[in-house]
């Protein structure tokens, strides 16, 4: 059997959304910023795109900015707000467990000048809207905070937050990689300046996704050159990309995420059952629906991960290491998982194409392997 527990990393193109893009790889190629028939043809499916995403997500069309993924959305939000608007200050606020897109950003910023609070969380890993009240300075220009985690899934309090960031004049950031397409998202009714995403998270194609920018935001181009994206962002737009991207997201919205949280908690019980010394990282109630972090005492999660990949399963080590660069992960250790635990950790991600089966099989594979490692 061949199981994919991994969608947080990345999921599979949905076949809809490759056949919506195919056309315009082959037959309707044309660069959209070219004034001849087929560049306006593109264009107009890049702006039928922009327009559905911006009704799926409850905002303006012309809020919407294209850009090659996460990593840019967030480097551009954080970077090209506080150089479009020096008068706001020179100090940001993020928290301890955001992705390295926007710690690195912030990291880098702070070496160039800027000041820097790193905000803790708490043992499930939220950052508290108290904590980000008692940060804030006169010099607070940009708060960024993350919607989702990526290796444990906790949801943090966002609208608490912004609410915070906007009764003080604050621009507020939010990197919501993994959340959309997983969590119902109206930018209307949520208090966010800008917020990131990318495609390949909710069954899109790599190398594609957006930053939502709320009107009136001086943001400075991150990319100079042509007047792409409004003048904001140079580069030829990838057209069958975002075409793809957009219809992923619309099919999102008919996906039962019931289902998958039912699967998640089914998956979590029977691991507590079957294996002892096993810890579970994240919010128990406020968490993404397929998203199971697990800590397991006394093996190596390396190891873990080298045996479910031998018997078809396809997992993470939860980032407990990085694979480049051997440090322990910055999230585990920020909620309090320490050893014999945090070496042992192994995240699991479901998605829609998960089953009951599956899960079974990776709950026994995992329990065998783990008492195999416990004996050597």
């Amino acid at each position: 059997m061949t199981v994919y527990m991994d969608h947080a990393a990345t999921s599979f193109v949905k076949e809809e959304a490759l056949q919506a893009m195919l056309p315009y790889l082959r037959e309707q190629f044309g660069n959209p910023s070219s004034l001849h028939g087929e560049g306006l043809a593109a264009k107009r499916a890049m702006q039928t795109a922009r327009e559905q995403l911006s009704v799926i997500l409850g905002c303006s069309m012309n809020e919407l900015y294209f850009t090659s993924g996460g990593t840019e959305a967030d480097n551009w939000a954080i970077k090209g707000y506080l150089q479009a608007s020096p008068e706001k200050g020179r100090h940001i606020i993020t928290s301890a467990i955001e992705h390295p897109a926007v710690l690195r950003t912030c990291e880098f910023l702070q070496r160039n000048g800027y000041s820097l609070t790193v905000l803790p969380v708490d043992g499930n890993g939220i950052v508290t809207p108290e904590s980000v009240r008692a940060a804030i300075r006169p010099d607070t220009a940009l708060i960024s905070i993350q919607y989702a985690n990526n290796e444990i899934g906790t949801i943090e309090p966002i609208a608490e937050i912004g609410t915070i960031a906007e009764e003080r004049g604050i621009a507020f950031h939010t990197d919501a990689v993994q959340a959309v397409g997983q969590l119902p998202i109206k930018l209307s009714e949520l208090p966010v300046t800008m917020l990131s995403a990318s495609g390949h998270k909710f069954g899109g194609p790599k190398g594609v996704g957006f930053l939502y920018v709320r009107s009136g935001t001086k943001l400075e181009p991150l990319l100079h050159g042509g007047p792409q994206e409004k003048r904001r962002r140079a580069g030829t737009e990838n057209v069958p990309s975002i075409i793809a991207m957009s219809k992923a997201l619309s099919l999102s919205e008919a996906v039962d995420w019931d289902r998958i949280r039912r699967l998640r908690d089914e998956m979590e019980t029977r691991l507590k059952e079957k294996i002892p010394d096993i810890l579970v990282n994240g919010h128990p109630t406020s968490r993404l629906p397929g998203s199971l972090s697990v800590s397991i005492k006394g093996v190596e999660a390396t190891s873990v991960l080298v045996y479910l990949d031998l018997a078809g399963i396809a997992a993470s080590g939860g980032s407990a290491c990085s694979s480049a660069e051997n440090k322990p992960s910055a999230v585990l250790s920020a909620i309090g998982v320490t050893e014999p635990y945090l070496s042992g950790t192994v995240r699991f991600t479901l998605g829609e194409d998960n089953t009951m089966q599956e899960v079974e099989y990776v709950v026994d594979t995992l329990a065998e392997t783990v008492k195999k490692l416990r004996r050597y």
